[in-house]
């Protein structure tokens, strides 16, 4: 039975105004059991291949069965579960987390698997020293070789069982023992009933598999055929027991914790120019949005300083009246009728003039609102003998407005009395 089917699969990518097809109508069936190679030039389509059987890619036509299952049918979701439950990836760079321990690296495809934290460890362990990385398991990758590396990420592609095993130049940056290691260990998983598929471009680690598949400019070029041994039974993982999802999400916030605070610590001094650059940055917002605020509470108290609910009525017409003559003023029946009107609170007529008063202090005083402003209505004299109707502000704003000590005689704006 086929556990991997490809019908008429086609990739095209875009390169600006040209495109550039990289698959072409590939058909490919690998039964269950098999160890396949795939082997072709640099460009020649295999690495792309690879991500779509892997589910990291997908076709732009075509149909790609994975035990049954149309891939193209699958949620994001689904297509996760796929490479969590049944895929094992390889890489020829390995791809393990430098801050974290070989047991660790291993450990992370069961945290995603909402394992327990014994059972992973426990199974993390009995894979690497399966292995033979016994005694190893709380070393860093940079502690270890390139082959034991590569032991690593095998354990890693094996934690969750996967039926599917895909190795992309898995002994490309290993020496040759290293390499005769890791396709030992690759045959040993496909006589356990894995389905291996390597990606390489080296003809003596093709020859390992027992189907060579060759992709020349985005075709199959060549295929060796199925070999009637080489199918064996299939391999059906062990049942696993999963902790609750509300288990499952504590897990992986402590294990994302965990990660991130070894990161910090390795990297401490990383750690500290980022935490300082983000200070500075979250200084920078909060002044500049105290500024703006402040500004704009300026803005509106200057603003409301104006007399905002102050309208004031000129003589004449509009400001584009071109007669020259000049214009009868507003008398005070005018102002009595503006004030009768409900809209309006109280009405000040204006007169400018400049002529000297006399400050007085002992006045007969009432007060009135003008512009939110306090002022008095006085009576003060322009000679000892004669008297006439004034309007001043009150003393406590007096020495504001006018910065001299008093005298007998101010100069000071006269305006008739308000009404």
């Amino acid at each position: 039975m086929s556990i991997i089917e490809l019908k008429n699969i086609q990739r095209s990518y875009v390169n600006g105004s040209q495109s550039l097809h990289v698959l072409k109508d590939i058909n490919l069936q690998i039964a269950s059991g098999e160890m396949v190679a795939i082997i072709g030039p640099s460009g020649s389509g295999k690495s792309t291949l690879l991500n779509i059987l892997g589910c990291l890619d997908a076709a732009d036509s075509g149909d790609y069965f994975i035990d049954g299952k149309n891939t193209a049918s699958l949620s994001h979701d689904a297509l996760a579960k796929v490479r969590r439950e049944h895929i094992g990836f390889i890489f020829q760079r390995y791809h393990l987390m430098p801050d974290l321990t070989a047991l660790s690296n291993v450990e992370i495809p069961a945290i995603y698997a909402n394992l327990p934290g014994p059972s992973r460890r426990e199974r993390a362990a009995q894979l690497l020293e399966r292995l033979g990385l016994r005694g190893r398991e709380h070393h860093k990758p940079g502690e270890l070789s390139g082959g034991q590396q590569q032991r690593v990420s095998i354990a890693r592609a094996l934690m969750n069982g996967a039926e599917i095993i895909l190795a992309d130049e898995p002994t490309g940056a290993l020496d040759s023992h290293s390499g005769e290691e890791v396709l030992r260990i690759l045959h040993d998983l496909n006589r356990e009933g894995h389905t291996v598929i390597i990606v390489t471009h080296d003809m003596k680690v093709a020859q390992h598999a027992e189907r060579i598949i060759e992709i020349q400019d985005g075709e199959i070029f060549a295929d060796s055929g199925r070999q009637q041994n080489a199918v064996r039974a299939r391999y059906i993982p062990a049942p696993r027991k999963s902790q609750s999802k509300l288990r499952g999400f504590v897990d992986r916030l402590r294990e994302s914790m965990s990660m991130a605070l070894n990161a910090m610590n390795t990297h401490r001094l990383r750690t500290a120019l980022t935490m300082t650059g983000i200070i500075f940055g979250i200084a920078a917002v909060v002044t500049v949005v105290a500024l703006g605020q402040g500004a704009r509470e300026k803005t509106l108290e200057s603003i409301s300083g104006l007399g905002t609910n102050v309208v004031s009525v000129y003589a004449g017409g509009d400001f584009a009246e071109d007669d020259a003559h000049p214009v009868l003023t507003l008398v005070m029946a005018d102002a009595d009728v503006i004030a009768r009107q409900q809209f309006v609170d109280k009405v000040s007529p204006e007169l400018l003039s400049t002529q000297p008063i006399r400050y007085l202090s002992n006045l007969r005083k009432h007060r009135y609102r003008v512009s939110a402003k306090i002022i008095l209505r006085f009576r003060a004299s322009n000679s000892l003998k004669a008297a006439t109707s004034v309007t001043s502000v009150t003393h406590s704003k007096r020495s504001s407005l006018i910065p001299i000590r008093a005298t007998s005689s101010l100069p000071l704006m006269r305006t008739p009395s308000a009404r």
